[in-house]
């Protein structure tokens, strides 16, 4: 019963935004484009403002994600390397493998399996998470043959995720409290973010077309569903992490591919069908993997 407490309540909101997606013909673009300037900073920002996680765990979860994270990103690229894909398929490739659903996915699944918890340290892992796909993933996303260093690191600046974090933390280092004219409608709209994000997630699966693409998507896919996981265990044991800290890693790491992927490759133009391929895939299949590792972690 535990179990289904925490997964069904994920798999029905992100249905609704499947059903809403295959009854109403819509644009994904602005839905995306939504999430990724306004929603997700907005997430950021409010739960670094009010999270109470010490500085030493902070490190110990940005010890871990960059670890993990790194780690994938090296087996990613010699991967993709050998596959004779063509450069857009490489990047929705390498994007889709890297990039773990740890906030649309990873903290309802946190929130109903550890409560609040569990919800603020995976809110800690997204944010850092969100650090490393703005400092890698949009390098990635956004790199083509022939292009500058200056203009990668120009792309990089343009998102708004970084400037959410760094003014979270700068108001907590200042002890400096928003006026509530400013406080309230932020909030509102960091509460309103998972939900509509679940719902994206649904949306974006609907879209996908698996059937043409399985030989790319497939290989992918079963990496991201097992590759992670025995990552994470053995990084966690080789840093001594136990306890709640512990299950909220390996869980995060164990997502399926974030909409990230998706929205990065729409974005940049990097084989976006690919990604969404994947995101179905990993979402669907990631149901039964997830259950296994709560009841592992219980």
């Amino acid at each position: 019963m535990f179990l289904v407490n925490v997964i069904v309540p994920v798999v029905l909101i992100a249905g609704a935004g499947y059903l809403f997606a295959r009854l109403v013909k819509f644009d994904l673009t602005p839905f995306t484009r939504l999430s990724f300037y306004v929603l997700s900073p907005a997430l950021i920002f409010q739960s670094m403002l009010t999270s109470s996680i010490s500085g030493m765990t902070l490190a110990h979860v940005a010890l871990f994600v960059f670890a993990v994270h790194g780690a994938l990103l090296l087996l990613g690229f010699f991967g993709v390397r050998w596959t004779g894909w063509d450069a857009d398929t490489k990047a929705s490739a390498l994007l889709s493998f890297t990039f773990s659903n740890c906030g649309n996915y990873g903290l309802p699944v946190l929130l109903f399996a550890f409560g609040d918890a569990g919800f603020t340290l995976g809110v800690v892992y997204m944010v850092v998470h969100q650090v490393y796909q703005i400092l890698f993933g949009v390098s990635v996303a956004s790199w083509r043959k022939g292009m500058s260093v200056r203009t990668v690191v120009w792309k990089v600046l343009t998102v708004p995720w970084l400037y959410a974090l760094a003014l979270a933390l700068a108001l907590r280092a200042l002890s400096l409290e928003l006026p509530l004219a400013v406080a309230r409608p932020i909030e509102l709209v960091a509460s309103a973010a998972i939900p509509i994000q679940l719902l994206l997630l649904g949306m974006a699966l609907a879209g996908a077309k698996v059937g043409s693409l399985i030989r790319q998507a497939a290989p992918i896919s079963i990496a991201k569903l097992v590759v992670p996981p025995l990552l994470a265990w053995g990084v966690t044991a080789a840093f001594g992490f136990e306890g709640l800290l512990r299950a909220v890693l390996i869980l995060e790491a164990s997502t399926p591919t974030a909409v990230n992927a998706l929205v990065l490759s729409l974005q940049y133009e990097r084989r976006a069908e690919l990604a969404a391929s994947i995101i179905l895939l990993t979402t669907v299949a990631g149901v039964a993997t997830t259950t296994l590792l709560l009841w592992l972690l219980a």
